[in-house]
């Protein structure tokens, strides 16, 4: 499986396996910082290593929430797994829950040519067992207004300005500057279904950061308003990234993790 992760501008880049983006000028987290966030790995049937190539975000105990395009490569060649609870994903930490996906789904109108309506969801092998270091993630509704100026991203994409990616084992975070609507413009046509984040002194996602939460803080907790989606490649940060809009498909991921 190629690691996706972000779709190219001249790359455009959609940040997910071989289209995947990295967080450029982060820093380290701190542990269990991101209690919300799992790895989203591929399993070889050859019995190598398992690589991670998207990130996502726990909406309960079954179902994780996620770009599209992360899902564009299911092979037969392997599986599928979630890990919860993890920092560093070379060396799992204690309390670390693997779970196996048994199903996804995509947005029915999602287009990676377009690159819209990149959002989608997994559900679990079993539930996951919530934890001081597991935890589910709070969604920004679309009657959600968002006063903040600074969002928070997190992930173990490449960390590298450059044509030659370098992941991280350890996850990594940064604080990115929500931009306005003509900001966004400038990485191409933005619509309603879509924000856009950072690309301001040097502060970025890059490739395999894709499907990660875009959070911002309200009332001293982590609410979701963004899953990553898309950005330059080479990952220089003098554009920002976009992220399909949490609110305004918050409708569509309650219904499509309704429990048959």
């Amino acid at each position: 499986m190629k690691r996706l992760a972000f779709i190219i501008i001249p790359a455009l880049i959609a940040l997910g396996h071989s289209i995947r983006p990295p967080i450029i000028e982060g820093t380290e987290a701190n542990l269990h910082e991101f209690p919300y966030q799992v790895s989203l790995q591929w399993n070889f049937n050859n019995g190598s290593r398992a690589r991670h190539f998207c990130s996502g975000s726990i909406i309960n105990q079954r179902w994780i929430l996620t770009a599209a395009h992360c899902l564009e490569e299911y092979t037969k060649d392997g599986w599928f797994e979630v890990v919860a609870g993890v920092n560093n994903i070379a060396h799992e930490e204690a309390g670390a829950q693997r779970r196996n996906v048994t199903r996804y789904e995509q947005h029915e109108s999602y287009d990676l040519s377009a690159i819209r309506y990149d959002i989608g969801v997994l559900q679990l092998s079993h539930p996951l067992d919530l934890t001081r270091n597991i935890k589910t993630m709070r969604l920004a509704t679309k009657d959600t207004l968002i006063h903040q100026k600074i969002a928070k991203f997190a992930g173990w994409g490449s960390i590298s300005k450059t044509w030659e990616d370098i992941y991280p084992d350890k996850l990594m975070k940064v604080n990115l500057i929500l931009r306005t609507e003509e900001d966004c413009q400038t990485i191409g046509k933005i619509d309603e279904t879509q924000i856009c984040a950072g690309g301001y002194k040097n502060v970025t996602g890059c490739t395999a950061d894709s499907g990660g939460p875009l959070t911002v803080t309200v009332d001293g907790e982590q609410m979701q308003i963004g899953v990553l989606s898309y950005g330059e490649k080479p990952c220089q940060a003098r554009l920002p990234v976009v992220y399909t809009s949490v609110m305004y498909f918050h409708d569509w991921i309650q219904d499509a993790i309704k429990e048959d």
